[in-house]
């Protein structure tokens, strides 16, 4: 069943270049490809263990075996970093190594004491030594630490009744985030509790759970990418969400749904809020759609005014500007302009109302990562 490995390998691989292709990457982009990262070592240790090669690979087995315990810190991050869009990486956030280091430190140890010797018992994840089943459940202990703590930030999103009207298709992304990471821990403990009590499963207990890994790969492919439009802050100004386009059984909300994408695409393809003086009446003008119904379809589907939802679009703009370190060569003010502010002072005030901080503050705090 090699073709497994291949075919989340290929997925993997394929899924990380299409993030990485494009033309502006956000810390959560950058988050959920290193964590894809851990999930091909995840790939390459059951592949080793599945055809006996940890012997001729047993320090590469082991190191990539130890970074299992790094996907729940990831999974926290990469929920922090969609929940909270001011998040930005910091070298206090390296602490979070410390359950890695004490892991693998646990493994070295036991090996080079002779407590445990996974060449010779076909493995650890097979094996029934007590020091090997202590570090089974010390990944599990640690994973699950992450998870729950992710999970309780997803739990808040849940219960915000003004989010989930404001954005449902962030909140039901960040949902299927967390209840797939649940539903694959759950599996896998599972499957190696079953183990540890000798229960014979129809399948190599490897390949089990290597078949349950590609399936959650495959899954988190289809999800991302029918929630494609929310990323990367799904839940903040850096994309203005776009309605997904599905049939519904009220012709009404249909409608509604696709003038809001028209709106969205025709702002997006011709840069509209780059203009200054872009008002409820010339943006209906250009788009032949009634003021009324632009500025109603507009606080229905965003629960915003429609000088917020061109404000995030200018907002937006600016951030990736300064990702690009427009500031370098530009002032702040000429950046303003750029971006359709009027005068310095709407600049600050619009961006302090989003982000909580003035733009100098954020430009500082980005570049200091």
């Amino acid at each position: 069943m090699d073709y497994l490995f291949v075919i989340c390998l290929a997925i993997l691989v394929f899924f990380m270049a299409s993030i990485l292709s494009r033309q502006i990457n956000h810390i959560s982009d950058r988050i959920f490809v290193s964590w894809l990262v851990l999930v091909l070592l995840a790939e390459i240790t059951f592949f080793l263990s599945s055809h006996n090669l940890f012997q001729d690979f047993h320090w590469v087995y082991e190191f990539a075996c130890a970074s299992h315990v790094l996907h729940g810190a990831m999974f926290y991050f990469y929920v922090l970093s969609l929940v909270n869009i001011s998040f930005l990486f910091q070298k206090k956030h390296l602490l979070h190594l410390i359950p890695f280091v004490v892991y693998m430190g646990y493994k070295t140890t036991t090996k080079s004491l002779g407590l445990v010797d996974c060449l010779e018992e076909g493995g650890c994840s097979h094996s029934d030594n007590i020091y090997a089943v202590i570090s089974v459940y010390m990944k599990f202990l640690i994973i699950l630490t992450y998870v729950l703590a992710g999970y309780n930030m997803i739990l808040k999103v849940k219960r915000n009744n003004a989010l989930k009207k404001s954005n449902p298709y962030g909140v039901k992304w960040i949902l299927s985030i967390g209840n797939g990471v649940l539903i694959l821990i759950t599996a896998v403990f599972t499957i190696k509790m079953l183990g540890a009590y000798g229960v014979q499963l129809l399948i190599d207990q490897v390949m089990l759970i290597n078949i349950i890994v590609t399936l959650f790969v495959i899954s988190f492919v289809y999800i991302y990418t029918k929630y494609a439009y929310i990323f990367a802050h799904p839940f903040g100004t850096e994309k203005v969400v776009k309605v997904e386009e599905k049939s519904r059984d009220e012709n009404g909300l249909q409608q509604e749904e696709e003038q809001y994408n028209q709106i969205c695409s025709y702002i997006d393809e011709n840069h509209l809020f780059k203009d200054g003086d872009l008002t409820l009446r010339k943006l209906s003008s250009l788009i032949d759609i009634p003021e009324h119904i632009i500025s109603q379809v507009i606080n229905r589907v965003t629960n915003r005014s429609y000088s917020d939802f061109i404000n995030a679009y200018r907002i937006n703009f600016f951030l990736e500007l300064i990702d690009k370190k427009a500031h370098e060569n530009q002032t702040l003010l000429y950046l303003a302009y750029e971006c359709g502010f009027n005068s310095k002072s709407s600049f600050n005030r619009v961006f302090k109302q989003f982000h909580e901080i003035t733009p100098s503050e954020y430009i500082k705090i980005r570049m200091a990562k």
